[in-house]
């Protein structure tokens, strides 16, 4: 049995109460002594000199720890109990009657204890089993991040991180040192539920330079599920290099310290869990920056010091005349004390990683709350920061995110970061330092500064994607749109060129690229000025019927829909591409000729007629049809589109269909006749279809 007395314990064989309440859970009988001592020694209060400690570390006074914190069911009482207990199945609890019900150094309400997921709860109890082994059962163990945020919106959590408050322990405790032990405790105590755990770094060559104590486990139970965790210490102060986003840290933080090294308030919010006497878990909110109440007003906001002065945070942030300049410009000299503390940390926060303004927005998006008006005057001095020196990759990740939240919450975004206006003149923009960075030679590639931005026409051509879930093709489509709807300062490029600019700076998937490129390509073709029709189109405009301009134009809108077809997009999504298209076709910045969009339109209903593709292989069939290999492409679409002008629909793939195509169709014959190309010594290519001389287009 595990004794427990106050301050020092002492271990004798046997399973402690953590161990009962499992095996009862699982259904297994349990012959030994009951709880009730072990509840009186747990409940004992700790000895005056460790109280201090624990309520640096985030413990409980006695007089707390008697109101308990917030328990779950008792996990040993019965089978089924530990089954509703480990599903996870219960309805959310609405995001304001969560927030409602928590408060700080309080429990957590037994409504949010049953939406954290058995699996999870198994994990933890296996952790804070290994600590008493260990013989660290007082260290305290938190949840921390997204996690406790999400059970106050009402949200299952998920992405289990935890920290550990090591702070008065040892110098050579460390996780990593914690963590290598945790597989062979759990081969040793299967009956924990954890039947293997793997480790894995999170960190960089660069941040093992620093000696950062981070570690992911991953957790696999018996029944197979497996479940990755973050666990780190509680981090004290951080500083950052200027060119470096890794920060130093000091790894024996209190719990209050690693809470302000959070970006946001409501991601500053964390879970104590303590092992109850007789089993299951209690929880302790802490809340030391006011996350809870910012959750229920929905809002955004950074936390900032409580024992720091303006003179010392503004001597921390203002490095130079160029601060200094910035923070009068934005009238923070004559502000409110806590206004000036509120705007002058959040700019510390994000200048110390400038992603951080990604998060943001994207979270912004993702909740639908509002960004606290200080937001806007911090952001400017992390502006240069975000546009030129954080990889591009990072802001995409962030996006990546950003599209698994759905189209309504990336429409936000793009809203926010094209559309909202900030800074000392009101002419800063996020959009065109949000969107690129340093390329992977670490040169910047970044569109160009926007001057206005449509907010209007943009929600009506992106509207064309609402039924995109694909990530990469939907945030990749919406920043096309983005950048069409947008009124850039002079020298900017086309839509095409801007778009390719800011993939290369955030080094884009292929399929990202290809989901903006192919839209604005196809664009660029249908405004581009058609080439005199020469003799192929005379010749297929007479087998069609109809004037050589009217073929050309149905070329032209044919192959640039074709655009919108590249890559392995499904029939979908080449659908959307080329509505959206379209609709970007329509806007006055794409420069189209009066009346062009109308016949645009009844060329692409003509050409929807449903027949097979052409095959390449009949445009080479010996003694039949031998179109040069300069001039295939150019035959295979002209061909193309004639056979659903005439509303043929009969497959044309190999040289006996061919021949029966030229007995119905003369004309189509006569189109393809070997004089057409060639000269009258029948091997000449004719003038016009010479490649282009050296020096010309």
């Amino acid at each position: 049995w595990l004794k427990i007395s106050g301050a020092p314990r002492a271990a004798r064989l046997g399973p402690s109460a953590m161990d009962l309440a499992h095996l009862r859970g699982i259904g297994l009988p349990v012959i030994g002594p009951g709880t009730a001592a072990g509840s009186a020694s747990r409940a004992s209060a700790p000895a005056s000199a460790d109280l201090e400690r624990r309520e640096q570390c985030g413990g409980s006074s006695s007089a707390s720890a008697a109101a308990a914190v917030g328990r779950s069911k008792d996990l040993g009482a019965n089978k089924s109990a530990i089954a509703a207990a480990c599903t996870g199945t219960s309805a959310p609890v609405p995001a304001a009657t969560a927030a409602a019900l928590a408060g700080h150094r309080q429990p957590l309400p037994d409504e949010l204890v049953r939406s954290i997921p058995g699996p999870d709860i198994q994990i933890l109890c296996f952790l804070l089993q290994f600590l008493e082994s260990e013989g660290l059962g007082s260290v305290p163990v938190y949840i921390n991040g997204g996690y406790v945020r999400d059970l106050l919106l009402g949200k299952e959590p998920d992405d289990l991180d935890l920290s550990i408050c090591l702070r008065d322990c040892a110098e050579d405790v460390t996780v990593a040192g914690l963590l290598e032990r945790l597989p062979k405790f759990a081969a040793d105590r299967p009956a924990l539920g954890i039947v293997e755990v793997k480790l894995a770094t999170i960190l960089s060559n660069e941040s093992k330079d620093k000696q950062l104590d981070t570690f992911k486990a991953h957790f696999t139970d018996t029944t197979g599920k497996k479940t990755e965790v973050d666990v780190m210490p509680t981090i004290g102060e951080e500083t950052y290099g200027d060119d470096n986003r890794v920060p130093i840290r000091d790894q024996r933080g209190t719990p209050e310290e690693d809470a302000l090294r959070r970006d946001l308030t409501i991601g500053a919010l964390l879970l104590r869990v303590e092992p109850v006497a007789g089993g299951g878990l209690s929880y302790e909110l802490f809340d030391f920056y006011g996350g809870v109440e910012d959750i229920k007003a929905g809002m955004l906001r950074s936390p900032y010091p409580r024992d720091k002065t303006v003179s010392q945070v503004r001597a921390m942030v203002l490095r130079g005349p160029a601060e200094e300049q910035m923070a009068s410009a934005l009238g923070l000299d004559t502000a409110e004390e806590q206004e000036v503390m509120q705007v002058l940390w959040w700019a510390k926060v994000l200048m110390d990683d400038p992603v951080r303004i990604c998060r943001a927005l994207r979270f912004a998006a993702k909740f639908r709350f509002e960004l606290h008006s200080s937001f806007w005057l911090a952001a400017p001095f992390a502006l240069e920061a975000l546009r030129s020196k954080v990889a591009g990759s990072r802001k995409n990740t962030e996006y990546h995110k950003l599209a698994g939240y759905g189209f309504g919450a990336c429409l936000n975004f793009f809203e926010l970061a094209f559309g909202r206006t900030f800074g000392p003149g009101q002419d800063l923009r996020l959009g065109p330092a949000l969107f690129g960075g340093k390329d992977e030679k670490g040169k910047p590639k970044l569109i160009t500064a926007v001057a206005g931005f449509d907010a209007e026409a943009f929600r009506s051509v992106a509207g064309e994607m609402r039924e995109i879930a694909e990530e990469a093709e939907l945030i990749g489509s919406l920043l096309a749109s983005a950048i069409a709807t947008s009124e850039l300062q002079q020298g900017r490029k086309p839509a095409r060129e801007e778009f390719v600019l800011a993939c290369d700076g955030m080094c884009v998937s292929n399929a990202m690229r290809e989901a903006g490129h192919s839209v604005l390509s196809a664009v660029e073709r249908l405004t581009s000025d058609m080439p005199p029709p020469g003799r192929l189109e005379a010749g297929f405009a007479a087998a069609c019927s109809i004037p050589a301009a009217d073929l050309g134009l149905h070329v032209q809108v044919f192959e640039a829909f074709q655009l919108c077809a590249k890559g392995t997009a499904p029939a979908s999504t080449v659908a959307a591409r080329r509505r959206l298209a379209l609709a970007l076709l329509a806007l006055p910045s794409a420069g189209a000729e009066p009346g062009l969009l109308e016949r645009v339109r009844r060329a692409r209903e003509a050409l929807a007629f449903d027949r097979p593709a052409v095959r390449g292989g009949i445009l080479s069939c010996q003694g039949l049809l031998e179109v040069p290999p300069r001039l295939r492409k150019q035959v295979a679409d002209l061909l193309d589109v004639t056979l659903r002008l005439l509303r043929l629909d009969s497959p044309l793939e190999t040289p006996e269909h061919l021949s029966e195509l030229f007995a119905a169709q003369p004309a189509v014959r006569e189109a393809l006749a070997p004089s057409v190309w060639f000269e009258d010594d029948g091997k000449t290519l004719r003038e016009e279809f010479q490649p282009p001389k050296k020096g010309k287009k």
